[in-house]
Formats: C-alpha cells, sequence, structure tokens
C-alpha cells in the first residue's frame, strides 16, 4: 500500500500499523487490514478489506471506524466496479483502487489513471435479476452458485451468470468469490436486504389492459386485488390480474375490446416482466406487489397500512 502511494504521489509517506483494535467494533476487527498513513502533516486511517465487499458495506464501516478510532478513513481497493467508484466521489468516501484511483479530498487528492474501459452500463436492472434477487430474500439463499441458482429458478446457467453480472456491477454486497466461483449470500436481515436493494429495483407492470369482458381462464391475482388476498383491505369493484408478456397472445387478450377510461372495465390486466411464485397464494408476491403500488394508492392510509402489516407478517 504504501510504495503504490508513494509511487502515484511522488512523495514520501510514514506507515504504521494500527495497534489499538479494541477500540473497534467486532464486526470490523478482522476484516480489514489497518494502517496509519502520515501523509504530509495529515494522518489517516487506511482499511483494506480482507475479502470483497460492496459499497453498502464500506459506508457503513467507514463510519465505525471513524467514529471507534478518531481518524478519517479511507479504503485501500484491489477491486470495484463501474458503479461504487464514481458513487464514492459523489458521497465524499475516501479510497484508494489500486492502479486506478485515489480519492483523498481531506487532502485534496483525485487522482485517475487506467480507469479502462467500464462495462455495460446496468442502471436499469432486468427483470429476471430482480425475479432472483427477491427469491434470494425470500429463500435465504447461502452460498449458492450459478449453477444452483439456474435449477431454484429454472433457467439456464448462462442466464444466472448475466444476473451475477449486474448484480456485481450494480455494487449490490450479495457475492462472495470462492475459487473463481461466485456465490450469492442473502443477508440474515430480509429488511434490511430489501432497503439495500431497493433502490435498483423497478416496478414489474410493462403494460395495463382494461378489457369490456374477462379471459375465461385463471389468471394471478395483482394489485390490490392481491393486497386483499395478503390482508382485510376490501377488494376494489373489479379485480386485478397479473400475466407474463407470453401469455398476452395466448389468452387473446389484445383481440379483446378495451374500454375507455372513464368507465369500468370487466378487469384490470397487468402484463408483467416475471411473476415469482409464493407459498400457495394465488397472488405475485409481497415484495413484486409493494414495486406495483402507484402512488396514487399509497396515498390511501388503508392501502399503506395493510402493505406494512402484509410485510411484517408474510416476508420480515
Amino acid at each position: 500500500m504504501k510504495e503504490y502511494l508513494e509511487q502515484i504521489m511522488h512523495q514520501s509517506i510514514d506507515e504504521r500499523k494500527y495497534e489499538d483494535l479494541g477500540k473497534l467494533p467486532l464486526g470490523c476487527r478482522n476484516v480489514f487490514e489497518l494502517k496509519i498513513l502520515k501523509l504530509g502533516s495529515q494522518e489517516f486511517l487506511l482499511a483494506a478489506p480482507i475479502e470483497d465487499m460492496g459499497l453498502t458495506e464500506l459506508r457503513k464501516m467507514r463510519l465505525q471506524m471513524e467514529r471507534y478510532t478518531g481518524y478519517l478513513c479511507a479504503f485501500y481497493l484491489k477491486k470495484v466496479n463501474w458503479y461504487a467508484a464514481p458513487k464514492m466521489v459523489e458521497e465524499g468516501i475516501p479510497f484508494v483502487w489500486e492502479n486506478h484511483q485515489v480519492y483523498l479530498p481531506f487532502a485534496g487528492m483525485l487522482l485517475q489513471e487506467n480507469a479502462g474501459r467500464p462495462p455495460k452500463n446496468c442502471t436499469v436492472i432486468s427483470f429476471l435479476t430482480q425475479k432472483l434477487l427477491l427469491k434470494a430474500l425470500y429463500e435465504n439463499w447461502k452460498d449458492v452458485s450459478a449453477v444452483q441458482a439456474a435449477e431454484l429458478l429454472h433457467v439456464s446457467r448462462m442466464s444466472v451468470t448475466r444476473c451475477y453480472d449486474e448484480i456485481e456491477a450494480l455494487g449490490l454486497p450479495f457475492l462472495k468469490t470462492q475459487r473463481r466461483s461466485r456465490r450469492f449470500y442473502a443477508m440474515d436481515d430480509k429488511k434490511e436486504m430489501w432497503e439495500t436493494m431497493l433502490p435498483f429495483l423497478r416496478n414489474p407492470v410493462i403494460r395495463t389492459f382494461r378489457p369490456e369482458r374477462r379471459p375465461d381462464t385463471d389468471m394471478i391475482l395483482s394489485g390490490t386485488t392481491a393486497l386483499a388476498e395478503y390482508s382485510m383491505f376490501g377488494e376494489d369493484h373489479y379485480p386485478t390480474y397479473a400475466v407474463r408478456k407470453d401469455q398476452i397472445g395466448e389468452l387473446g387478450i389484445k383481440g379483446i375490446r378495451e374500454v375507455p377510461a372513464n368507465e369500468e372495465p370487466a378487469c384490470v390486466i397487468q402484463e408483467v416482466g416475471y411473476l415469482l411464485t409464493f407459498g400457495k397464494r394465488n397472488a405475485v408476491d409481497p415484495l413484486s406487489l409493494t414495486l406495483m403500488l402507484t402512488e396514487q394508492e399509497l396515498d390511501d392510509p388503508r392501502v399503506e397500512s395493510c402493505k406494512n402489516k402484509m410485510l411484517e407478517e408474510l416476508v420480515w
């Protein structure tokens, strides 16, 4: 660490091992190699993770280490994805990315070299990756390889590999590399995991139909109709259903005339990017349902209350 920094900064740096590990919470003691560096007149703590860490973990660890050591904290990272590096600069999190970038705002320093070509931008998560994340949360996946995930999702290994690539590119802290194999580890706290992934998730609804008659087939409950299935929320005058894109043609939905917005349809049919089974309920899963609810629906205190109760009873 010292040699690399001296080389890129063209100045001498004093380094010593951080000794007061007893000051740190247990969760911070054995996950970093800790050094005190003196750059000019400025001393700071340089923390090198022993294993790969996601941005969410780094945020929390930095606050704890600064609080308990009294030093400003910077991270020494050998591997950073395209999402995390600019995000850390944006949030003012000091770091040294070996052979790529040095960001030490307390020293007025931002150096970059050999950044290379970033991977494809994954600002919009794919529906399969979203389905994988939700299934992993519900089932508390631990040490799940791409092969195992493919079997659980009934898709190809290549499809899951692309999902793992997206998760890594987005900086989500759920993958660990073991002997060249990436393994998925869900957080023990499901609510914390949900809040970690929520900024990247999207509404599964692609398109909405308001047919004058209901297709003569069984369909999965969605929207506030599904909420009524999971809670004491009263049902609407007409039901809401969810169908996958490939079912639209099979059910002949496009051939059914739609009613105007000011008239009541026989039902509402939502075309969705994925369907995820949840227990024995004939309804979309609770977390996908949460993403489907509109702001107008959530403005109703009854909807908000039933949604929160549903999540507390069925998910958390």
